[in-house]
């Protein structure tokens, strides 16, 4: 059970999008943001609502997410200079700009906007909404940038919209980022994004890139056209040097890709076979490459971190609208965390390394709102208020 002045456990950290809404939109706000961090069990309206002892009726969360006339770009340009202003990073350093996308899936066949999306870990096709998504990291600082809805094409002719591909999202979102000042930024993406398109987006930005390559993708080497895994197999086995990690070889050259150029290929020879990592930078280490691409890694474990603690896949709602505004707001709950996380660890070191991982910060603050409860609690029978009435507004 929550109360409405738990809202202050986050530290005041909403306190910073009050002029993102009017009075009764702040307040659905707060109480969904809170809800999503500390609601037990499924993470929707309904829940979120029901956890409040002062809750009113449900459907004024519900107008929130679905109509209510509130700006979603405000929102996200405000949680972005939120976090400009609380995660700093060095001049000098190098960011990583994360690209990927994650499918939720959904069982409701009338969710506006859902479609079928081909699921790589499961080797199928899944019903669900399918989220282009990029992520910033440096050093200790990373948070989640911005997201975009992919549909399918055939949804969009049904009803008059611009169909975007995911490569153009995804462009569209490089295009937009602003990188800290006097940072250098390298683009992160998978072989599914391996396109000239996402490369020339890289390049106009004048940033480095890495990625990973299909088996069959196709270079050109010493005079010679081959793919990848054709090239692999005849390197000499001498080629391959030991990395830190055991049963672990890598063999960097230089190659031509077609409509990429000259590239630094990494073999990587493995349990499971051969790999293949690509970068623009000529001039890195094969370890260095290597090491670039395995901060691709951070993405994934937002995705596992947010559908587990926030519920990203948990709405129930089939105006599509709806659905975007709880992923935006899932991702602000995200990166609030993040940044009383390390609110805590400047204040506190014992505590800040108790609270390493996401599931750490989200039973914290579940604490310090059952503490909320008990002031709450306290407050009542000190005012001497009968314990049937208490039971009534606890619902029990």
């Amino acid at each position: 059970m929550l109360v409405s002045s738990a809202v202050d456990v986050m530290d005041g950290l909403l306190e910073q999008f009050r002029p993102c809404f009017s009075r009764p939109q702040f307040r659905n706000f707060s109480t969904y943001v809170l809800g999503l961090v500390a609601c037990d069990g499924r993470k929707n309206v309904d829940a979120i609502n029901r956890s409040f002892v002062d809750a009113g009726d449900q459907s004024a969360l519900n107008r929130f997410l679905t109509a209510s006339p509130w700006s979603l770009r405000l929102l996200e340009a405000k949680r972005l200079a939120v976090v400009r202003e609380n995660l700093h990073v060095p001049e000098g350093s190098t960011g990583f700009f994360v690209l990927d996308d994650t499918i939720n899936k959904k069982t409701g066949l009338h969710m506006e906007e859902a479609g079928y999306h081909y699921d790589s870990s499961e080797g199928r096709a899944v019903w669900g909404h399918d989220l282009v998504t990029t992520h910033y990291i440096n050093g200790d600082v990373e948070y989640p940038v911005r997201l975009d809805l992919y549909v399918k094409k055939e949804t969009c002719l049904k009803e008059g919209r611009v169909f975007k591909t995911r490569i153009q999202l995804a462009c569209e979102q490089i295009e937009a980022f602003t990188p800290p000042t006097g940072t250098r930024t390298v683009l992160v993406y998978d072989s599914w994004f391996f396109c000239r398109q996402i490369v020339e987006a890289a390049r106009a930005r004048d940033w480095d890139w890495v990625t990973q390559a299909e088996s069959n993708r196709i270079v050109h080497y010493e005079g010679q056209r081959m793919n990848v895994t054709e090239l692999a197999e005849t390197l000499p086995e001498k080629c391959f040097k030991t990395v830190n990690v055991k049963d672990f070889t890598l063999h960097g050259i230089e190659v031509w890709m077609p409509k990429t150029g000259n590239v630094k290929l990494v073999v990587s020879k493995e349990k499971d076979g051969f790999h293949y990592y690509v970068s623009n930078r000529l001039d890195w280490t094969d370890r260095q490459v290597l090491e670039a691409y395995r901060v691709r890694h951070t993405i994934d474990v937002f995705y596992r971190d947010v559908k587990q603690n926030l519920g990203l896949e948990e709405y129930q709602m089939r105006k599509g609208r709806g659905g975007i505004i709880h992923w935006h707001l899932v991702f602000t709950a995200y990166t609030l965390l993040t940044i009383l996380r390390q609110s805590i660890s400047k204040a506190s070191n014992r505590l800040g390394k108790c609270l390493t991982t996401l599931g750490d910060i989200c039973r914290w603050v579940k604490q310090q709102c059952f503490r909320r409860l008990v002031d709450w609690l306290y407050e009542k029978f000190r005012h001497q208020t009968k314990p049937e009435t208490i039971y009534r507004t606890l619902k029990i």
